[in-house]
């Protein structure tokens, strides 16, 4: 009877898997607990696949980004770095150039200084670096012979010449006086423009 016991028990599974097969057969409600298990656990995997993948998905663009903000500030801090180096370069460029024209006009000063120097030396026959007023009048002479066509108001004048009235007229005195000159001539020059 043991046996028979056991297979009684067998008997009655048998018969409750039958009876749900008619059931769904039958078009009861026996297939309707499985489909919504199969349902919810479809829209649960679905889930946590799209929660899976968003995390992967955020995570490839954060490491995308990072590399791509780290390749900008690398290439912004090297054309930064660059012209730097540019505004190097050119500030020793305008610094050279103003030391060079600085130089020029150094020249030119000391060419005209020398220049005027060296006409002033020619009416000053007794070297002692100032005119008389017999060279003065001896050198004027002696110029006016080389120009004719010049007029007796343009003659100079020792006395234009002598500023402190000592008698002598210096190399300070002559520059002076030689610049005067220059600038008359220059505002005679613009008016008969």
């Amino acid at each position: 009877q043991d046996y028979a016991g056991d297979y009684a028990e067998q008997d009655n599974l048998y018969h409750d898997y039958a009876m749900k097969q008619q059931d769904k057969a039958a078009g009861g409600a026996g297939g309707g607990p499985g489909f919504a298990k199969i349902l919810a656990c479809a829209a649960g995997g679905w889930l946590v696949g799209a929660k899976v993948h968003t995390k992967r998905v955020t995570r490839a663009l954060k490491a995308k980004h990072k590399a791509e903000h780290k390749a900008l500030y690398t290439q912004y801090y090297d054309d930064v770095y660059k012209l730097q180096q540019s505004n190097a370069q050119l500030a020793d460029a305008v610094e050279q150039l103003q030391n060079m024209v600085k130089k020029a006009g150094e020249d030119r000063e000391i060419e005209a200084l020398q220049r005027d120097y060296d006409e002033f030396k020619q009416p000053d026959i007794d070297g002692d670096d100032r005119i008389s007023r017999a060279e003065f009048n001896m050198y004027v002479k002696n110029y006016l012979s080389n120009y004719p066509g010049l007029a007796e108001e343009d003659y100079p004048k020792y006395e234009d010449f002598d500023h402190d009235g000592d008698g002598y007229i210096n190399f300070q005195e002559y520059a002076q006086q030689m610049a005067l000159q220059v600038q008359k001539a220059e505002k005679k020059a613009g008016k008969a423009r």
